[in-house]
């Protein structure tokens, strides 16, 4: 067996985390969940830095302290894949000789039903983000496209092919570049923010999406705007930035779209993820009618 620390695991498990291509945003994320299991393990054992003194209990104990702590269904699930996957790594390089996640069995993930925007209530969003060409932009972007929040955030000036229509989403996740065809008035929004963005501000990058100083917006800062203009529209409803991918997803199916291609467009790795959205179309949009003939 290999002897060394947990802590020097943990490095050489993100090292090779790197080697592999995962994304920064991944290795981020198992960063955090690792490091909060090592330092709750930490509190109730003084051998936790020795990886090979892991139990299973060990493991079961925090998924019953993350419960306690009512974290949901979905998180600890997510935690305990970072988990299992950091044993399984110490476990093929021969640091440890079990892995003690393999039996431990994940939370039952809650059902929520995706919230989707009603076509009042984008168009609302639109108007009340209509003051600035920036925003609006954004707003038109999302709902036109369904992009991701990161993707959104990381989209250039020369992503966007006004030529021939299209939207190129670049490395996105699963590392799979991908196009999505533009309609009027999303070539339009976008052409009038540019034409601002060349003319009115310092630009420093070449990020299509950039704040009053000519820096590129972080994912923070867009889900702000978003969530000003749902604030603003009067949508009382839970709504965030993935709800404006719903609401593309929803709409597309509602309008005839392919299964195949709408899973295409939206960058979705397995067909049953793509699936949801008819269920989505046949409750949501059913209840919009409802709403409009009252």
């Amino acid at each position: 067996m290999l002897e060394m620390t947990t802590t020097q695991s943990k490095e050489l498990f993100f090292t090779a985390l790197k080697g592999q291509n995962f994304s920064p945003k991944t290795i981020r994320a198992y960063g955090d969940d690792l490091t909060q299991f090592i330092q709750w393990v930490s509190k109730n054992r003084v051998d936790f830095d020795n990886p090979t003194r892991f139990t299973r209990m060990d493991i079961e104990g925090f998924m019953n302290y993350l419960a306690g702590q009512n974290m949901t269904g979905v998180t600890r699930v997510r935690k305990l894949a970072a988990i299992r996957k950091f044993f399984a790594f110490l476990e093929v390089n021969t640091i440890i000789a079990n892995n003690p996640a393999n039996t431990v069995k994940g939370a039952r993930r809650e059902e929520k039903e995706p919230s989707v925007l009603y076509k009042e209530q984008y168009k609302a969003l639109l108007f009340e983000a209509s003051t600035s060409l920036r925003d609006y932009a954004i707003i038109m972007t999302f709902l036109q496209t369904g992009l991701r929040l990161s993707e959104l955030a990381n989209l250039k000036i020369d992503d966007i092919d006004f030529e021939n229509k299209l939207l190129i989403v670049r490395q996105g996740k699963g590392k799979r570049d991908r196009q999505i065809p533009l309609v009027d008035e999303e070539i339009k929004a976008l052409q009038n923010y540019i034409h601002y963005r060349n003319t009115e501000l310092i630009i420093d990058d070449d990020i299509l999406f950039l704040a009053k100083n000519g820096t590129s917006l972080n994912v923070s800062t867009i889900k702000y705007i978003v969530a000003k203009y749902i604030k603003k529209a009067g949508i009382r409803k839970k709504a965030s930035v993935h709800t404006l991918r719903h609401t593309f997803g929803t709409h597309k199916i509602d309008k005839g779209m392919s299964i195949a291609t709408l899973q295409e467009l939206m960058g979705h790795k397995k067909k049953e993820t793509t699936l949801k959205y008819i269920h989505m179309a046949k409750t949501n949009l059913r209840q919009e009618m409802m709403e409009t003939v009252l």
